[in-house]
């Protein structure tokens, strides 16, 4: 029993790790631009994609180097001739577009590569298990679990750690969480926060990529696994509170342990993320994290 509950808190977190990663750049984007960004999926997807092509040719290792720079890039050009007409506009119109603009990148995948799973091999030094009844002294017998998995975990925990600390402690990230309260200062000031926006949006789109480099190999990789995440990662955002990174961190973690503890009931874990946001917002309408005024 132990053993089974173990293994359980183990899978939450690898599941909430999944959703951390394509949900905080999700929720950078619409706490520093008010942009809700429904192509964060198909970014994701974009990853998944780019590594498994890259890793094809030139290894795991040349994937993790350039898919995120590259996702980086797609991003910026994506704020600079798409998303960037839509700041003032209603969030209907940049849901809209934004989800539209994601659709054309999963037909074109589609397109391409066809509508199968591509099979994504995971590097030799990925591969095996690790067998925690020598690590955790309180399970009992032989308890093992992917190593690719855990992984997944320890590249999730320390992408939080180094954007948290990317806001915190440097003068860029001063420069962000200064325009997210009010842009319009910053200008006056003579800050081109129109230029740093445009890098936090390839950032976000950065950490997408990120995730679909060490999640594909956990993933399926066909063109509908953008739109698979995209629900439950912005129910993430929304559960954790609209703009708010740690209630993203915190509301990734809990969906994934209220999926990991279902996994018996396959009814009820296909819609247990749906439950989790009903019952949060029923009793805290801003998320666990929310705060007052963002989309008021």
């Amino acid at each position: 029993m132990v053993n089974q509950i173990f293994l359980q808190i183990v899978t939450g977190l690898q599941l909430g790790a999944i959703y951390v990663l394509i949900a905080l750049g999700l929720t950078l984007i619409f706490g520093t631009l008010g942009v809700v960004n429904f192509t964060h999926g198909a970014l994701f997807m974009l990853g998944a994609f780019s590594a498994v092509i890259i890793s094809g040719n030139y290894g795991f290792v040349a994937a993790i180097i350039i898919v995120p720079p590259f996702l980086f890039f797609f991003g910026v050009l994506m704020e600079r001739f798409i998303v960037r007409f839509f700041y003032d506009r209603p969030h209907t119109d940049q849901i809209l577009v934004t989800f539209g603009f994601a659709i054309v990148i999963q037909e074109t995948l589609k397109w391409i590569f066809g509508s199968n799973n591509i099979p994504f091999k995971m590097p030799a030094w990925g591969r095996g298990i690790l067998k925690l009844h020598e690590y955790v002294p309180f399970l009992d017998g032989f308890v093992a679990y992917p190593k690719w998995r855990f992984i997944l975990i320890t590249v999730s925990f320390f992408t939080v750690i180094a954007l948290f600390a990317l806001l915190q402690f440097t003068r860029f990230g001063m420069v962000i969480r200064a325009g997210m309260n009010d842009s319009e200062i910053l200008s006056f000031l003579g800050i081109n926060i129109t230029r740093r926006f445009t890098l936090v949006f390839g950032l976000g789109s950065m950490i997408a990529g990120l995730a679909g480099v060490f999640a594909g190999p956990v993933t399926n990789v066909d063109p509908g696994l953008g739109m698979f995440y995209l629900v439950p990662s912005f129910l993430v955002v929304v559960i954790g509170g609209m703009g708010s990174l740690p209630g993203a961190v915190l509301a990734s973690f809990l969906l994934g342990m209220a999926q990991s503890f279902t996994v018996s009931f396959a009814g009820l874990q296909a819609i247990v993320v749906y439950i989790v946001a009903v019952v949060v917002l029923l009793f805290m309408p801003r998320g666990l994290l929310g705060k007052k005024g963002v989309l008021d």
